[in-house]
């Protein structure tokens, strides 16, 4: 029985496609609640940790919130397939990457750096490192499932390997069209 219609393309017959699959619930899902989850909660704590500044320095808090965001960014890149959602996904999971180790570097002259609470600070070690581990898990999700490369492998499936391919040269001259080769070393000039 169908799950699911899609009116928007219909068959040359006029019939609705239908989509039998079932709801994916594989590894896809699980990157996007551990992307989602970890968003809230280092926003969270950073949001808790700036009403709670007390005599402490608003820097450390104030990355610590932008690392949360970054990570909500990724998670919104993530769970949407579009391509401009994609490219957002990108960026953030590359910043995310970054973010740990550039400020992990900043903070091992400076204790006032890492004195806060922060995803990144002191390389993750406040998270577990966690914040090192999930941008790899990220950009391995984002390469797997890049729907450019589904589609290619999947059309390395469908087409025959075993026959060869036609080769296509360049005629001289004033045409430019492409033509199967023959097996001629020259093609002829009569036309």
């Amino acid at each position: 029985m169908p799950r699911e219609t899609t009116p928007d393309t219909p068959t040359p017959a006029g019939d609705q496609v239908t989509d039998d699959r079932g709801p994916a619930w594989g590894a896809g899902r699980l990157v996007m609640v551990l992307y989602w989850v970890f968003g809230v909660w280092t926003t969270s704590v950073a949001i808790f940790d700036l009403f709670k500044l007390g005599d402490r320095a608003l820097g450390p808090s104030l990355v610590a919130l932008v690392a949360g965001i970054v990570y909500l960014i990724a998670a919104v890149g993530i769970t949407h397939n579009g391509r401009r959602m994609r490219a957002v996904g990108w960026a953030a999971v590359i910043i995310e990457m970054a973010g740990p180790v550039i400020v992990g570097l900043l903070g091992l002259g400076q204790p006032d750096i890492s004195e806060g609470r922060s995803a990144w600070a002191d390389f993750g070690a406040d998270c577990w490192y966690l914040p090192l581990v999930i941008p790899v898990i990220g950009l391995i999700w984002l390469w797997r499932s890049n729907p450019r490369r589904i589609v290619e492998l999947a059309e390395q499936i469908e087409r025959p390997t075993h026959l060869p391919r036609p080769r296509v040269t360049r005629l001289q001259g004033s045409q430019s069209a492409a033509r199967p080769h023959t097996g001629r070393s020259k093609p002829s000039s009569r036309g």
